[in-house]
């Protein structure tokens, strides 16, 4: 299943940051290297649930749950989002939860939306506080337009609530939470900002004489967003450089980094051509392009046709086609690229597809007539989802998965065992006088490393960690006599001369191309 797909490297990296917030009950942020606090935070009281209160016992599967309840979330703050669209244009209550239930059935099952939904990394997360600023700015603004239309209260035809209202100021702040939310997890939610933006003005401005959005939601909506980020940045007020990171240091980080500049590390392994988002979007997924297609032609023809076109759900595709088109544009223009990224245009592009599809379709009010539409589409999206949900849930770690990249080797856990029943059979042996404590000698480039760290964590504190092999020949000089070795495998025939009381060895791939040599 996909929970047991071996650790990527970066999973892996950022479990040891799990570990360390959970042993020292702090985290500072890092302009390099790593991203905002929310998973950090969120995965750490799961584990502490558990009992799991330091890295070596951190659990993997309760890890990967962290960001599949966010997908979740995902999911239903846009189903919430697309039936507030449909009851605003006039449908019944029933009729209203068919759009947002294809909405979950299509993202849920989409297999890059499930693939890295169990990806302990942050873009699952991100995708989620996106979803939630949607759906929030959506009950705001028509909460805000039904301002210039509400009846006073002792007009004759005013009819009692029959909901308890929220003020559009409490859906003005929830909005500023959520893009808080979304600037404390990853820093390229710079980019959805500025193509939600970039689609939301023009709509705004042509709507704002039916909109009555005042001075202070904005203020509220600001308030919001600067202090979820300074809470979080700063460590709940314990790490105050946090914030100066996060908003000065950071960006100019991650713009070498976005740029491809070569001195940014590991920037250069993920330049990619322009083209390659719609490769890891459409490849090996025909259905997602010919129902992306549709849905965008469809609505947009129907739009330049028809006038009476029912204004919510029109708006709403316009701004969620050109927000996913200008994501696309964004991401394919940074020369660096990786595919979890993806994920960002995936939950923007989806929902305006099905959008599109309403539209033409929107002047129907029949239930069953529209049921049975739905059903239609139900099946069409699972018969197009579910043959590659069952390839990737059968071999998680093949590479013939589009988005399975960077990944780790299946031979790591092998190796990681291995060392680990050298270590315990060299603890089970007396220690007599002299002799030296058992521990795991690596030598391998940082970028080599992992995933190794996350599964050899029960011994993590009897390892240490080397860059070159000219270093192992200074601690050999030095009269250490490590109990595992771990080389690169093009440098095996210099360990084993080193330590010629090393007696055993084997060859593991950690990664594709990244081959190890382990004595023990």
């Amino acid at each position: 299943m996909f929970f047991d797909r071996t650790f990527h490297p970066d999973e892996a990296n950022q479990a040891f940051t799990v570990g360390r917030l959970l042993e020292t009950g702090s985290y500072a942020y890092k302009p390099t290297d790593h991203h905002g606090p929310t998973l950090y935070y969120a995965a750490a009281p799961l584990q502490r649930a558990f009992g799991h209160n330091t890295t070596a016992e951190l659990d993997g599967t309760l890890l990967r749950c962290t960001p599949l309840i966010f997908g979740v979330l995902a999911l239903v703050f846009g189903a919430l989002a697309i039936r507030r669209l449909m009851l605003k244009d006039g449908l019944s209550r029933a009729a209203s939860w068919l759009v947002p239930a294809l909405f979950t059935v299509t993202l849920g099952t989409s297999p890059m939306f499930a693939f890295f939904a169990t990806d302990f990394i942050q873009e699952t997360l991100l995708a989620s506080f996106f979803m939630m600023a949607f759906w929030s700015a959506v009950e705001y603004l028509v909460n805000s337009s039904n301002r210039l239309t509400t009846q006073p209260p002792n007009h004759p035809t005013t009819q009692p609530p029959n909901h308890l209202t929220i003020k559009p100021g409490t859906w003005a702040l929830l909005f500023g939470i959520a893009c808080g939310l979304m600037f404390s997890t990853k820093e390229t939610c710079v980019l959805s900002f500025g193509a939600a933006g970039l689609a939301g003005a023009p709509l705004l401005w042509l709507s704002r004489k039916k909109l009555a959005i005042e001075t202070r939601d904005v203020i509220l909506a600001a308030a919001g967003f600067l202090l979820t980020s300074v809470l979080f940045f700063s460590s709940f007020a314990t790490n105050w450089t946090g914030v100066y990171n996060a908003f000065i240091a950071a960006p100019m980080s991650y713009l070498h980094r976005a740029a491809g500049d070569a001195a940014s590390e590991g920037a250069a392994w993920h330049v990619h051509p322009w083209w390659q988002y719609l490769k890891w979007l459409f490849a090996g997924n025909v259905f997602l392009c010919l129902f992306t297609a549709l849905g965008f032609l469809t609505g947009i023809f129907t739009i330049c046709t028809r006038k009476a076109v029912t204004p919510a759900a029109k708006n709403a595709f316009v701004f969620l086609a050109a927000c996913s088109a200008l994501l696309l544009s964004f991401y394919s223009f940074i020369p660096y690229k990786t595919p979890w990224c993806a994920v960002q245009i995936l939950v923007a592009m989806v929902p305006a597809a099905l959008l599109g599809l309403y539209i033409p379709c929107s002047s129907l009010r029949s239930v069953p007539t529209m049921f049975a539409g739905a059903l239609v589409v139900a099946v069409l999206v699972l018969a197009g989802n579910i043959p590659s949900l069952r390839a990737i849930a059968r071999d998680p770690d093949s590479r013939d998965i589009p988005f399975n990249y960077a990944h780790s080797s299946p031979e790591v856990k092998q190796l990681a065992s291995v060392a680990a029943d050298a270590m315990r059979a060299a603890e089970r042996q007396p220690q007599g006088e002299g002799r030296q404590p058992p521990f795991i000698a690596v030598a391998l480039p940082p970028t080599d490393t992992w995933p190794f760290p996350w599964y050899n964590r029960a011994f993590e504190a009897k390892t240490g960690y080397w860059t070159k092999f000219e270093d192992l020949v200074e601690l050999e000089k030095k009269g250490s006599r490590p109990t595992v070795v771990i080389v690169p495998m093009t440098e095996g025939h210099l360990a084993q001369a080193l330590f010629p009381h090393l007696k055993n060895t084997k060859r593991f791939y950690i990664r594709p191309g990244v081959r190890a040599r382990v004595f023990w």
